[in-house]
């Protein structure tokens, strides 16, 4: 099955299949194994840090690798890049799903970089994402609110979401609809669910939800019912990855064959993927 016909499957039997950011090997490891427990297609991603630090190549082997040996779907996205460089870079990797995010540009700048990024990723048979309203915040943990942050966006207008699509060919649209990046000690974030649902209709693409460490799983569910078909996640993952090696750093000060102590970090990021790709009701779909 190509990624198309994987996103149209979500889309016609109501799930979602999780886009899980790897940034070494112990994550990467983890999030396969969770995948090929629960028997759930997933997405790995890598943003344009990740990718740098791991290597594009690196990581479009390393999820063939697994996939062979979990007998799972995993497919390869690119996830946030700003540039038609980074872009390059995931297409000339052999990325499967090419996220370009020109956001942060004027539209008609942002429009003139999506459509030609499209254009390159369609040639080669690959998916390209596009992103509109950019969607704030970091995949760090934060302090004050979620909502405080969220305001500072306008919400995605699904007519001007169905003219970005139009005009720039792209297969997956972004949509900001209170979701953004991070964990905030502050207060959680909201949904507009209903918005979800219009901007399905409107743009006829599959929709992404970025940001979705820290929603609450009804609201994600519920999005997914309305039209999501991909949701990324990485905050959390990041959050277990850091508590869990601190723990086992502390209660082994004497251990210097890091890889010994490593398995703690596997056993609670797999735990963490398992039950996120049953949120998303992907479990079973592989």
């Amino acid at each position: 099955m190509t990624v198309k016909d994987w996103l149209q499957k979500a889309k016609d039997e109501k799930f979602a299949i999780g886009a899980f950011n790897v940034g070494n090997l112990e994550t990467f490891k983890a999030i396969a194994q969770a995948a090929g427990n629960k028997k759930s297609p997933i997405i790995i991603e890598s943003s344009p840090g990740e990718t740098k630090w791991m290597d594009p190549d690196n990581v479009v082997d390393i999820a063939k690798n697994y996939s062979e040996e979990f007998g799972v779907p995993i497919l390869v996205n690119l996830d946030h890049s700003e540039t038609l460089e980074d872009c390059l870079t995931g297409i000339e990797a052999g990325y499967d799903l090419i996220h370009c995010d020109a956001s942060k540009l004027s539209y008609s700048e942002n429009v003139a970089l999506t459509k030609k990024v499209a254009e390159l990723a369609h040639a080669k048979g690959l998916t390209c994402e596009g992103e509109l309203d950019h969607i704030g915040g970091s995949s760090e943990v934060h302090t004050g609110s979620a909502g405080e942050e969220a305001g500072k966006v306008i919400k995605t207008d699904p007519t001007r979401a169905a003219d970005f699509v139009k005009v720039t060919g792209i297969d997956i649209f972004a949509a900001f609809v209170g979701n953004i990046h991070g964990l905030y000690t502050g207060g959680e974030k909201k949904l507009d669910i209903p918005l979800v649902g219009q901007i399905a209709d409107a743009t006829g693409v599959f929709l992404s939800l970025h940001g979705s460490s820290g929603i609450p799983e009804d609201q994600v569910q519920a999005a997914i019912q309305n039209g999501v078909v991909k949701v990324n996640l990485n905050t959390e993952i990041r959050q277990v990855y850091k508590d869990t090696l601190e723990k086992v750093l502390e209660d082994n000060p004497d251990e210097y064959a890091m890889y010994k102590s490593e398995q703690p970090l596997i056993e609670n990021i797999r735990l963490l993927v398992e039950h996120k790709i049953e949120v998303f009701g992907s479990a079973g779909k592989a």
